[in-house]
């Protein structure tokens, strides 16, 4: 009997057969492989197959003993089309992962350190240029002198943090926490800070170069002998008196305008 090719997973089902059916026969069978790549695939065509295929994504998102399985579920759900899909993934706290010795794996290739936990780490010096590290937690970690450029911290905790004199150039911030985190003499250049809530955070002598801090929250900052030039805060919220020690040349002002 002709046979048809199924082209979300590739599975197999009999001609004649209802596709939609047979598309979450295979789904669901591919699920229970014990393989999370093959769990992984699955979970990537699921919401084709309507409100059945959702609840599939959710169900492993919930329950999926593999944290690279959860996260592909809830980045499933977070690019859906369907609001309440959308509304599920942000409601859903992933758990934070144990990664064990950052340095060494990081020297051995690795790059991927999402939801990373690493709360009070000693990473002195450390050398995570272009790792992902989004979601992770960091807070308290001391990070001083820390090479970081091009890294992607996104909606990181680095409350409490120390990242003095660290390499921060090209990173993305975007919504990332560092509420009282010790950034002086940091390098910022182009980094994203946009959204970012840098409460009584120390920006003291921090190198700010063309950074994006729009609509970010700096109040009761340290910025004394912070460079500003270029740098974009449309938006931002400052504390009263917070342009006096810093060099703000060609900085977009929060509201809008242009420093001389």
């Amino acid at each position: 009997m002709a046979e048809t090719f199924d082209p979300v997973l590739g599975g197999q089902q009999l001609a004649g057969s209802d596709p939609v059916m047979g598309g979450l026969v295979a789904v669901e069978q591919a699920l229970d492989s014990p393989d999370p790549k093959v769990r992984i695939q699955a979970i990537k065509g699921a919401l084709k197959y309507g409100s059945r295929g959702a609840e599939l994504v959710i169900h492993a998102l919930q329950n999926d003993p593999n944290w690279e399985v959860q996260f592909a579920a809830w980045e499933t759900l977070l690019e859906a089309e369907d609001p309440q899909h959308v509304q599920v993934a942000k409601a859903h706290h992933l758990p934070l992962r144990q990664v064990g010795n950052v340095r060494a794996r990081y020297k051995a290739g690795e790059r991927d350190f999402r939801w990373a936990d690493l709360r009070g780490a000693n990473l002195i010096l450390v050398n995570l240029s272009e790792a992902d590290l989004r979601g992770g937690n960091l807070s308290r970690a001391n990070l001083s002198g820390a090479s970081l450029s091009r890294a992607n911290l996104s909606r990181v905790d680095l409350r409490g943090s120390g990242l003095s004199l660290a390499d921060l150039s090209g990173v993305n911030l975007i919504e990332t926490n560092l509420s009282q985190a010790d950034l002086s003499g940091s390098k910022l250049w182009w980094a994203d800070l946009s959204g970012a809530n840098l409460i009584e955070t120390n920006l003291s002598r921090a190198d700010l170069w063309r950074a994006n801090l729009s609509k970010a929250n700096l109040s009761k900052a340290d910025l004394r002998g912070a460079d500003l030039r270029g740098a974009n805060l449309t938006g931002a919220k400052l504390s009263p008196g917070w342009d006096r020690f810093a060099d703000l040349s060609g900085a977009i002002l929060p509201d809008g305008t242009v420093h001389p």
